[in-house]
């Protein structure tokens, strides 16, 4: 793709089917020179690469086979460039295992099959490269040696083809398997949303930013607004091309060389994607299971920095392995990902683990929740979403997103990104699992939630009210205005009081006045407890408007102090005493009065001053005016100037 002006060739490429060949293999097995035999386009397009006669950049061609385009992608072989070979193995539908007959398998042989394997590609061919320069028999034995090598991997029936770049020999048997592999993958048309990972990125003078990648899936067209990750920049399609024939929509499977508009050359890098807009969101967290190879010379500890190869980017990152300390050669586990940078990726993406030196691969794995919150380790609680989302068909996948999502129900983009389900699924899903009620209206809202959900949010709430109660064991409970607060800072403000209401109505939290706690810490009198219990109440309810203080109760004249206000406070969570302020207190039918009285009063005469209350309590000052600031506090009157009024009245109505 150097010439964007290239003449509008789309017909073939409207009826062809589209597949991506990445070809893998040790070095100077004859890759390059293999696809340059296959397509007629030598793919070292650097002139470092051509005089020193070796990959080191992904190389493009492309070549048909009847009504099939391939698209190549040529990628090195030296173990230096191992993290350009991954990122040219994204996206591809068929390897192209390359391995030359008077070397056989080597190392890079072995560790690209390993990478292919994690990567989760579907289909290999085998190119026997180099047979004019050995005989019959060695050929037969490097043939050997390969299928050995394949023999414990999906590739196992994988055509072996000997070929010679050289003099052409068996490059239409090569075409034929390659075609064949072709015919046994399924090519679904092409759907929104669409996304490619970049790979290349440069400026053609007069046009801009282009960026060339393969398609991993989806479907755009020239004109559409893309978004470029993990920035979030808008940018517009200028113009499309594949292996320089220029086209008005690329799709799935095919190679895509686009010209952008709206950002500037400086702000793409390899490593970046294009995405519809609202699909992809970058997070500094994934929930993954990994697989240490059975190679690897050491278990892989957790909380170890390795590099990861996901897509067409590399980066470090941690790994918390969430079910152990240690994940052996061959073992697998749920762990998590954390990088200090933003990682790109949706449900059931492969990627690969390599040493903190990039020197060897250690393992794979695949993303079960792109956009995860930190888990602890050895917590059961969560692994059961991890279980849901790995083996659980795309319904249970649906719910274990919407339950991570709690009371914000996710786009349908987002759905499809984090649930790997097609977008046009998704409003039947969501219904199918209302019908299931997996997805339910919280009483009392239009809100809906998984039942999963609540209950999560519920444990964690029994969990944080229990915490207090093992803390401050002398006390009822937590304010029912903190548990209020709690809600709304995790659940939201509209669905607080309500999950509140039904978690209490449910029995699994208890509500005492103006306390929460939970059932098993529910206060619990002793025989004498209860009986001075009932002695302090009533002696606060003799004293009227002119209450004793908790520190000249006659009935616990005797008794212990912080006894008689754990028990003052609990006559409060009951609802039975009403704390005025500090050591004050009245009865609950006291305080009712109280309003009355005082209402009526500015009822009559549209305000009224701190004797006139006096007068009409029959108290004196040192409890009236404790009273007149509790009933400003708790907003049933307000101060002006030095007179009393009704805070739901208008004072320029009277109403």
């Amino acid at each position: 793709m150097d010439d964007l002006k290239s003449s509008r060739e789309s017909a073939k490429a409207d009826v062809a089917r589209h597949f991506i060949i990445g070809t893998a293999g040790h070095i100077d097995h004859g890759k390059t020179s293999l696809v340059h035999a296959l397509t007629g386009t030598n793919p070292d397009r650097l002139p470092e690469e051509q005089r020193r006669g070796m990959t080191i950049e992904l190389g493009f061609a492309g070549f048909a086979v009847d009504d099939i385009q391939f698209g190549v992608v040529d990628v090195p072989g030296h173990e230096k460039f191992v993290r350009t070979m991954v990122a040219g193995a994204t996206g591809i539908d068929i390897a192209l295992l390359v391995v030359a007959a008077d070397d056989s398998v080597m190392p890079q042989t072995i560790e690209h099959v390993e990478i292919l394997h994690l990567l989760g590609v579907k289909r290999c061919v085998v190119a026997l490269t180099k047979v004019d320069k050995v005989d019959e028999e060695l050929a037969a034995l490097a043939e050997e040696e390969v299928q050995t090598l394949l023999a414990t991997t999906p590739f196992t029936n994988a055509a072996v083809c000997p070929v010679s770049s050289l003099t052409g020999q068996g490059l239409d048997r090569l075409r034929a398997a390659l075609s064949a592999a072709a015919s046994e993958l399924t090519m679904d048309t092409p759907r929104k949303p669409f996304r490619m990972a970049i790979d290349r990125v440069f400026t053609v003078p007069g046009r801009g930013t282009v960026v060339t990648g393969s398609t991993l899936r989806g479907a755009v067209e020239e004109g559409e607004t893309l978004e470029l990750m993990p920035a979030g920049v808008s940018c517009k399609v200028r113009g499309l091309q594949t292996h320089g024939v220029a086209l008005r929509g690329v799709g799935r499977g095919q190679r895509a060389a686009i010209n952008l508009a709206g950002v500037d050359r400086e702000a793409v890098e390899r490593g970046h994607e294009l995405a519809t807009p609202g699909y992809l969101r970058p997070s500094h967290l994934m929930d993954v299971k990994i697989k240490c190879l059975t190679t690897a010379k050491h278990p892989l500890r957790t909380a170890s920095t390795v590099r990861l190869g996901m897509g067409t980017r590399e980066t470090p990152v941690r790994v918390v392995l969430l079910q152990g300390e240690y994940l052996e050669p061959g073992a697998e586990m749920y762990a998590q990902l954390r990088s200090g940078e933003p990682l790109i990726a949706t449900h059931g993406q492969r990627f690969i683990l390599r040493d903190a030196s990039a020197t060897r691969t250690i393992g794979g794995g695949v993303v079960l929740s792109p956009n995860a919150r930190r888990r602890r380790r050895h917590a059961d609680l969560g692994l059961d979403v991890l279980e849901g989302l790995d083996h659980g068909d795309q319904d249970a996948r649906v719910a274990q997103v919407l339950r991570m999502a709690g009371f914000n129900r996710p786009p349908d983009l987002a759905i499809c990104a984090q649930a790997g389900v097609e977008l046009e699924q998704v409003p039947a899903i969501l219904l199918q699992l209302q019908s299931t009620k997996n997805w339910i209206t919280l009483e009392g809202t239009d809100v809906r939630v998984s039942p999963a959900a609540l209950e999560d949010f519920t444990l964690r709430l029994v969990d944080w009210v229990e915490r207090y109660h093992r803390g401050h064991p002398d006390e009822p409970g937590r304010n029912v205005d903190s548990v209020v607060g709690w809600l709304e800072r995790t659940a939201g403000r509209g669905v607080a009081r309500p999950m509140l209401d039904s978690i209490v109505k449910k029995g699994r939290l208890k509500s005492l006045g103006r306390f929460i706690c939970a059932p098993a810490f529910a206060p619990a009198l002793s025989t004498a407890d209860e009986k001075l219990f009932r002695a302090i109440v009533e002696e606060i309810q003799s004293g009227a408007f002119q209450p004793p203080g908790t520190d000249e109760l006659k009935c616990a004249a005797q008794v212990e102090r912080k006894r008689v206000e754990r028990l003052v406070t609990l006559g409060v969570a009951l609802g039975e005493l009403v704390r005025i302020e500090p050591k004050m207190y009245v009865h609950r039918e006291v305080e009712r009065r109280m309003r009355e009285v005082v209402g009526e009063l500015i009822g009559r005469a549209g305000s009224v001053s701190v004797a006139e209350i006096r007068e009409a309590l029959h108290s004196s000052r040192k409890f009236v005016v404790p009273f007149v600031e509790y009933l400003d506090r708790i907003g049933f009157t307000r101060r002006v100037e030095d007179r009393r009024v009704l805070v739901n009245v208008d004072q320029e109505t009277g109403k």
